[in-house]
C-alpha cells in the first residue's frame, strides 16, 4: 500500500514538474515580443543564476531531506541540521555573490547587469526554508502539497516576468531594470509558496536552531548527502552550467571577433532564444523518460531498460528532426524575425543528444557507478568552456552553438564507451523511412501553405506538426518499425 502512494506522489510530482517546465519555456516568447532581442538578451545573461538556485529548491535539495527522514532515526534532529547547513551556505553564497556582482556583471558583458544579478539571487535567501518544508511533506508522501506549491511558484513567477514586461512598454525602456524587476518577481512568487507551504506544515519554527554550533553534526549531514547525490544534483543543473558558461563567453567573443558591443548583445539576446525550443523539445523527452524511471528503479528486467532506451532515443530522434525543420518558421512566427536560423538549428539538435545522455546517465546511476558519470560531465564542461569563445570568434552565433553540441556529443559517446551498450535504434530502417516521411510531410506542408499574419501562420505550424506526427505514427506502425511492447509503452 505504502508503495502504490510512493508512485502514485511520484506521478503528481512529476504532472507538476512538466506543467513548470511547460511554463518556464511558454513565457520566453511573449516576454521577447515585449522587450526586443536586447531586453532579453539583459533578462538571459542573469537566468541561470536564478535557475540553478531554484532547482535546488524545487527538487533536488527536498530529494535529498525526503530520503534522508526516511532512513533515519533522528529525524527532527536531521531536520534542523539539514535546514542550518542550507541556511549557512546560502547566507554565505548570498553575500559572496553580492560583493562581487560587479566584477561578475562586467565579466557577463556589461556592469548594467549587476543588479539584475542580486535581484537574480534573492532567492537563495528562501532555499532553506522552501527545501525543509518540500523535503518534510515528500517524507510524509505528501507529495500534493509540494506539487501545488511548484505549480504556485512557476504560475506567480511566469505572471510577475509578464508584468515586468510590460512594464517596459508604460513605464521604464531600460531593459536592464525590466529585468531586475522580473527578478525580484521571481523572489516574491518565492515568498508566498513558502507561505503556503507554512500553512500546511506543523514544524515548530524554534526547534530549527536548536544545537546550531553543533559543528559534527552538520558535517554528518553533508557526509550523508554522498557522491551519488552530488551527482545527481549536478546532471539536474549541467544545462544550466552550460548556460553560465554561454553568459560569461558569448558576448566577449562576438565582441573579441569584430563586432560592437550592442550588436553583440543583440545576437546573444537571438542566440538565447534557443532555450526555450530546447526546452520545450525536452519537456516531452523527459516526460516520457521521467515517468518510466520510478518502473525502472522496481522492475531492472532488460526487456524494461530496453524498452524505456527504445523510447528515448525514438522520441528523442523524431522530435529533434521535426524541430529543426520547422525553426525557421517557429523563429519568424514566435520572435518576428529568422534571424540566425542556422545557429538555432544547430542549437535544439541537442535536444536528440541530451535525451539519449539522460538514460545513460540514469542508467550508470542505477548501477551506482556515479564516479564514472561526474567524471565525464566534468570533462563535458571543460570542453564546453575551451570551445565557446574560440568557436564564437571564428563563427558567430554558429560556432557558440557547436560548441554545446560537440560537448554534449563528448559526453554522450563516453557514456556509450562506459556502458557498452550502443544505441542501435539508429539502424533501424523501418523507422528511419518513418521519419523521412514525417520530414517530407513537414516540408512540403510548410513551402505550399503561405499566409501572412503571425496568428494564422501559427495555427499553420500547429497543424503542420499534428498531420505530420500522424503521418509518422500511422507509417511506422503500417511499416511495424516498433515492438508491440514499445507500442504498449507510447499507450498506443
Amino acid at each position: 500500500m505504502e508503495m502504490i502512494r510512493r508512485l502514485k506522489g511520484i506521478n503528481i510530482l512529476i504532472i507538476s514538474s512538466l506543467i513548470g517546465k511547460i511554463l518556464s519555456a511558454l513565457y520566453r516568447f511573449p516576454y521577447q515580443n515585449i522587450v526586443g532581442d536586447l531586453g532579453f538578451y539583459a533578462y538571459q545573461q542573469v537566468y541561470p543564476f536564478y535557475a540553478i538556485i531554484t532547482t535546488l529548491s524545487l527538487t533536488a535539495l527536498p530529494n535529498f531531506l525526503s530520503s534522508l527522514l526516511n532512513t533515519s532515526d533522528t529525524s527532527e534532529e536531521d531536520e534542523s541540521q539539514f535546514f542550518q547547513v542550507t541556511l549557512i551556505i546560502s547566507l554565505v553564497s548570498f553575500i559572496i555573490l553580492t560583493v562581487l556582482s560587479i566584477p561578475l556583471a562586467r565579466a557577463m558583458g556589461t556592469e548594467k547587469l549587476a543588479t539584475s544579478l542580486i535581484c537574480s539571487i534573492t532567492p537563495l535567501l528562501l532555499v532553506p526554508f522552501l527545501s525543509l518544508y518540500r523535503g518534510v511533506k515528500q517524507s510524509q508522501l505528501d507529495m500534493t502539497t509540494t506539487a501545488i506549491s511548484q505549480v504556485l511558484e512557476q504560475t506567480i513567477r511566469v505572471t510577475m516576468i509578464i508584468l515586468a514586461a510590460l512594464t517596459f512598454l508604460v513605464i521604464d525602456e531600460d531593459v536592464y531594470r525590466v529585468s531586475s524587476l522580473a527578478m525580484l518577481g521571481s523572489f516574491l512568487a518565492g515568498l508566498v509558496t513558502l507561505i503556503y507551504l507554512i500553512s500546511k506544515s506543523d514544524i515548530k519554527f524554534k526547534n530549527l536552531f536548536k544545537d546550531f554550533t553543533n559543528v559534527k553534526a552538520k558535517f554528518t549531514i553533508i557526509k550523508r548527502f554522498g557522491l551519488s547525490s552530488l551527482v545527481f544534483v549536478f546532471f539536474m543543473i549541467y544545462m544550466l552550467i552550460m548556460q553560465l558558461i554561454d553568459v560569461f563567453t558569448v558576448k566577449d567573443a562576438l565582441v573579441a571577433s569584430g563586432i560592437s558591443s550592442d550588436q553583440a548583445e543583440i545576437l546573444k539576446g537571438i542566440y538565447d532564444r534557443g532555450q526555450p525550443f530546447l526546452q520545450l523539445g525536452l519537456v516531452f523527452v523527459t516526460s516520457i523518460f521521467t515517468n518510466a524511471l520510478p518502473r525502472l528503479t522496481l522492475d531492472k528486467s532488460e526487456k524494461k531498460i530496453k524498452n524505456i532506451f527504445d523510447l528515448t532515443v525514438y522520441l528523442s530522434l523524431t522530435l529533434t528532426v521535426g524541430l529543426m525543420i520547422l525553426l525557421p518558421q517557429m523563429n519568424q512566427v514566435l520572435f518576428k524575425s529568422n534571424s540566425q536560423s542556422t545557429a538555432l538549428i544547430i542549437f535544439v539538435s541537442q535536444v536528440a543528444l541530451i535525451g539519449i545522455v539522460q538514460f545513460y546517465h540514469h542508467s550508470l546511476f542505477l548501477e551506482g557507478r556515479n564516479r564514472e558519470s561526474g567524471i565525464i560531465l566534468i570533462i563535458g564542461l571543460v570542453l564546453k568552456i575551451f570551445l565557446s569563445p574560440l568557436l564564437t570568434r571564428e563563427m558567430g552565433l554558429n560556432g557558440a552553438s557547436l560548441s554545446s553540441v560537440i560537448s554534449i556529443s563528448f559526453i554522450l559517446i563516453a557514456y556509450i564507451l562506459i556502458s557498452k551498450k550502443f544505441p542501435t535504434q539508429i539502424f533501424n530502417l523501418r523507422f528511419i523511412i518513418s521519419l523521412i516521411l514525417m520530414a517530407t510531410t513537414l516540408m512540403i506542408g510548410s513551402n505550399m501553405f503561405h499566409v501572412e499574419h503571425r496568428f494564422m501562420q501559427l495555427i499553420k505550424l500547429v497543424i503542420i506538426s499534428g498531420v505530420s506526427a500522424g503521418v509518422f505514427l500511422l507509417s511506422a506502425k503500417k511499416l511495424k518499425a516498433f515492438s508491440n511492447d514499445l507500442w504498449e509503452e507510447l499507450g498506443l
